[in-house]
């Protein structure tokens, strides 16, 4: 029998594992379904639309791994809802294959991705380095929701918000509602909460998933309001990932996080992911929608 810390993941790797139907109601395309839970705000985390996406564009490419994903996050997911993910697959050249991945809830597309993957090929290599730490430490993550929601006088306690099926541990605590004073930048550690398949790809989608959770927060570090302030309007635009070297997700990966700018409402947040033997492994950038509502004019 699993226990509570090792649940969250099986439910992740059962999301992941999207079922294959039948495309005729989108002609020239693969089509697979997946399904959310509820986040804590009851839409659906758009990291799990990500990383759903990229499992069903990697259904369809054979022998080769991805190494760039771009998306958009267009509507607000509906988590009582089926998601049916329709795989274009755009072009499969000598050495990049190409894919385009939609989602869909009915009529309406709420997710656009592009794929790119590429054979496994050897050339020049440099990267910058940065100190990774010998040993993982820092405040859980889970930790650092709870002091935000204790802050706004919410009275929920650890086994009421559980675990995710990634462990986070952020260097210095996590800053969600603190007051400012920060610099704009994070450090992080992940790895999921037990061992996983030899499954590249599927590594490499989980990272996707868990990168939506820490990529933009240290933009707000330095205003006077947080992210999870009642006052913050919060929410995924765009997000690419690159993967520059193989790693496992269920090792430890260190995230080096800053954010140069938070203008007209949007912010970009950007990270570096290093395994412990200090190969730079994969590269993120995202814009964040971070709007005060006192500003939002009642808009969306």
């Amino acid at each position: 029998m699993m226990n509570r810390i090792e649940e969250p993941l099986a439910d992740l790797l059962e999301r992941l594992s999207l079922e294959p139907v039948d495309a005729s109601t989108r002609p020239g395309d693969d089509l697979f379904v997946g399904h959310s839970p509820p986040a804590g705000n009851n839409r659906i985390f758009g990291g799990l639309v990500f990383a759903q996406a990229m499992r069903a564009g990697q259904a369809t490419v054979e022998g080769r791994g991805v190494h760039s994903a771009h998306a958009y996050f267009l509507r607000t997911g509906d988590p009582d809802r089926p998601i049916e993910y329709a795989v274009d697959r755009i072009r499969d050249g000598r050495s990049f294959t190409t894919r385009r991945v939609v989602a869909f809830q009915g009529e309406h597309a709420i997710f656009n991705l592009s794929m790119s993957f590429q054979v496994d090929e050897t050339g020049p290599s440099r990267q910058v380095d940065v100190p990774v730490p010998s040993e993982p430490a820092g405040e859980e993550y889970e930790d650092g929701i709870l002091r935000a929601a204790a802050k706004q006088g919410m009275q929920v306690t650890r086994e009421q918000l559980g675990v995710g099926p990634v462990q986070i541990r952020v260097e210095d605590g996590l800053s969600m509602n603190d007051g400012g004073g920060r610099e704009p930048e994070l450090r992080a550690w992940f790895r999921t909460r037990g061992p996983l398949p030899d499954d590249p790809a599927l590594h490499a989608a989980i990272l996707a998933y868990a990168s939506d959770m820490t990529i933009v927060v240290p933009a707000q570090h330095p205003m006077e309001w947080g992210i999870l302030d009642p006052g913050t309007q919060s929410a995924s635009l765009d997000h690419a990932i690159w993967f520059h070297d193989d790693f496992r997700i269920d090792d430890w990966i260190y995230g080096v996080h800053e954010s140069p700018v938070l203008k007209r409402s949007r912010a970009i947040g950007r990270a570096l992911y290093y395994a412990p033997d200090g190969r730079l492994v994969a590269s993120a950038v995202q814009e964040g929608l971070m709007r005060r509502r006192s500003q939002a004019g009642g808009r969306d």
